[in-house]
């Protein structure tokens, strides 16, 4: 026979094992997925996508730049053949100035409609002390009269030009740049460039030629190295980005590159292939389908974050996302190998094999106590449960302990006990049982008469709730209690000006004693002294303070009762010439309490004529939606409330800013007992009949709501009611 505690041993030690695998296992996995689903690939889509931006901006910005020179004056004066040899000087130096403002270019040049260089910079975008860069003057002056179309790929720049538009010079190797600067020591990215060519006008609005820029592309590579050392300090060292041409195959900007300043390896991609040198086809593919979802979108942002291996073994992933800028059509990349991902995955791993271990220990040792502990009580009651099964009802079984196998006993004891009474309690029922049965038919007949009784009751409720709506019995209880109210308070309006009278009579009967103490020193010693003792001065002064805030309390009670007993008052059947302004100002009387220190009230009051109505009705229903209106702002806000004349109609309006009422809603807002407060907080009947209301006034509301924004609701009643009741 396998006792309890190896049973625990064998059964609840695996359990446990297994639920500290299960969740170090889910851990681990959740712990993968967040890192590579969440954080990585998000980061690196977004670096991709701020990347594409910065590099998109760069090149409007110098779309701007040479749009802003092409307007210069003497530009237009030159190349419009007005005295071109007395503005040469002129313009020379603007196209230096322009080469010392912007450090962007490597040449800054006019030329004509046929694409013929006239003049360009004479200095270099490189500091002087840069002697291995700077440009060459003699080549300078020997490319004037030449065309510029055999130093550029293609011609249609020039057409673009000539037809008043723009011309774009894609990433290339200029010979022009070439044949000035000597960059071939230096890094690589200085020995392409990317050009714009901007039409120039003349007074007629004639296209008379052009000015060049080509940028070098080391401002482009700059913004891919930045990325670099972002990504390495947030300790993602082997991060880089790079650029690929529109073919979504030439490498134009890479991390390894040659002559870069910082990079001793020797490697260069520039101008290589993705396919034919790398083999990253898939990688190609994955470009292909940002650019087909950037053109669905109509957005050209889309962004995807793409596996591949670069160098072979060497797993990445990378964050793609589309420049496009013109006729330029770039795709840029944000790559990080796969080891520095799954870095902090790896050390949680290690953690919770550890944290798995200790734990199984604890276990072991834990299951061992605990089966020791629960052996001997449960063999106790093992026995006495066999006692009992033979018949022996008097068996009890001792209580060792106060936790739950005590407790268990106690219930043991109990549960024999109470077998043993309901033994001979059973004999006895079994002479009563008939008797029993037709009593308890008894009860369910009379329960049933309850319950019929409580539903009668409940429909009764139902009908009182829509009556206790109507503002008519709340009036008359209003006006009884204001009644009541009153009568004390005319007991305070009364004894106020008998109690300022009496205090200023004893203040002049103490001065009048205080005059006669001063003869006498022992008994102007002692008022002295009790007057220290009762702080007397203040005390008098204190007095008529009290005073003061009797009157105001007992005003303030005064005005409350005044608009109580208005609002209680009876309407006649007989409309009734009313000032709106009036029940307004009535109703936020009565709600001061809801929007006081919360709640700003805007009144905006407009010239509007008196109106026949019912004013305590029509009190009952601006009470309804002003409630509303503050019940549905839940800390701060503000409500406006508007009046207006239009037409035959005087026009309230009553907005909220508060969350406002879901738009499927706002059409069922005035159904009686629909709501959308918390049980308890509403019945749903004040806009029903408040609806009612303003239908027997021969007048209209309509609400309007925005989720999120606030609600608004616009009353307008008619000024000849009658008129408006029967047409």
């Amino acid at each position: 026979m396998v006792s309890l505690r190896h049973k625990l041993l064998l059964f609840i030690l695996p359990l446990c094992l297994a639920l500290i695998v299960g969740i170090s296992a889910y851990s681990y996995t959740v712990a993968k997925d967040r890192i590579t689903g969440d954080r990585t690939v998000l980061y690196l889509e977004r670096v991709a996508v701020n990347t594409a931006n910065t590099i998109r901006i760069m090149l409007q910005d110098k779309v701007e730049e040479m749009t802003a020179m092409s307007r210069y004056r003497a530009f237009r004066l030159y190349l419009a053949g007005r005295d071109p040899y007395g503005l040469e000087a002129e313009v020379q130096i603007l196209l230096d100035e322009m080469m010392v403002i912007h450090q962007d270019y490597d040449v800054l040049a006019l030329f004509d409609m046929n694409g013929v260089l006239l003049i360009s910079n004479s200095i270099s975008r490189n500091p002087p002390s840069d002697e291995a860069y700077l440009v060459n003057p003699r080549q300078l002056r020997e490319l004037r009269g030449k065309s510029l179309v055999q130093y550029m790929p293609g011609e249609d720049w020039l057409q673009d030009v000539r037809s008043g538009f723009t011309g774009y010079i894609n990433w290339h190797s200029s010979q022009l740049v070439s044949s000035l600067y000597n960059y071939q020591k230096g890094d690589i990215a200085r020995q392409y460039s990317v050009g714009y060519a901007t039409p120039i006008y003349n007074y007629r609005n004639e296209v008379v030629g052009g000015i060049l820029g080509l940028m070098n592309w080391e401002l482009i590579q700059g913004t891919l190295d930045t990325v670099e050392l972002d990504l390495k300090a947030i300790d993602m060292t082997s991060g880089y980005a790079f650029l690929l041409d529109d073919d979504f195959d030439t490498v134009i900007g890479h991390k390894y590159r040659r002559n870069r300043p910082d990079n001793p390896d020797t490697s260069n991609n520039y101008g290589l292939s993705l396919v034919d040198d790398f083999g990253l086809v898939d990688l190609q593919n994955a470009m292909v389908e940002v650019w087909n979802r950037s053109v669905d979108s109509s957005t050209l942002m889309g962004s995807i974050t793409f596996p591949y291996e670069y160098p072979v073994g060497i797993k990445k992933i990378s964050g793609l996302a589309p420049v496009t800028f013109g006729p330029f059509w770039w795709m840029c990349g944000v790559g990080i190998n796969d080891e520095e991902i799954f870095a902090p995955v790896q050390t949680l791993l290690e953690r919770l094999i550890g944290i798995g271990s200790l734990l199984a220990l604890g276990i072991v040792l834990l299951t061992y106590l605990v089966s020791r502990r629960l052996t001997t009580p449960l063999k106790q009651l093992a026995q006495g449960a066999r006692a009992i099964t033979s018949g022996n009802l008097n068996q009890r079984v001792e209580i060792s302990s106060r936790d739950e196998i005590g407790a268990l006993a106690d219930n043991f004891n109990e549960m024999s006990q109470s077998l043993q009474e309901r033994t001979e309690a059973l004999s006895q029922l079994n002479k009563d049982l008939e008797g029993m049965v037709k009593k308890r038919t008894g009860e369910i007949e009379e329960k049933s008469e309850q319950v019929q009784q409580a539903y009668q009751e409940l429909k009764d409720t139902q009908v009182q709730l829509v009556q206790s709506e109507k503002m008519a019995s709340l009036g008359q209880l209003v006006a009884g209690i204001a009644h009541e109210i009153k009568n004390p308070l005319n007991f305070i309006y009364g004894n106020t000006d008998f109690l300022r009278e009496y205090t200023d009579n004893l203040q002049r009967l103490i001065e009048l004693y205080e005059g006669q103490a001063h003869k006498d020193s022992k008994i102007s010693s002692k008022a002295e002294l009790f007057k220290q003792e009762v702080n007397y001065d203040f005390m008098l002064e204190d007095l008529q303070a009290l005073i003061k805030n009797f009157e105001e309390g007992a005003n303030r009670i005064h005005d409350i009762i005044s608009d109580l007993k208005s609002f209680s008052r009876t309407d006649s059947e007989q409309f009734q010439s009313a000032d709106i302004h009036e029940t307004l100002d009535l109703a936020l009387s009565i709600l001061h309490n809801e929007y006081r220190d919360r709640i700003n009230i805007h009144k905006e009051y407009g010239q509007i004529p008196h109106l026949e109505c019912h004013p305590g009705k029509m009190t009952q229903v601006f009470i309804n939606l002003l409630n509303n209106a503050c019940q549905a702002i839940a800390e701060q806000g503000d409500i406006w409330i508007r009046t207006s004349k239009d037409g035959d109609f005087v026009v309230v309006e009553i907005e909220d800013n508060g969350p406002g009422i879901e738009g499927k809603q706002v059409g069922k807002i005035f159904e009686p007992f629909f709501t959308t407060k918390p049980v308890g907080k509403g019945t749903g009947l004040g806009l029903s009949i408040s609806y009612g209301i303003i239908q027997q006034h021969g007048g209209t509301v309509t609400a309007e709501s925005d989720e999120g924004k606030g609600a608004k609701f616009c009353v307008k009643l008619p000024l000849d009611h009658l008129e408006k009741s029967t047409s």
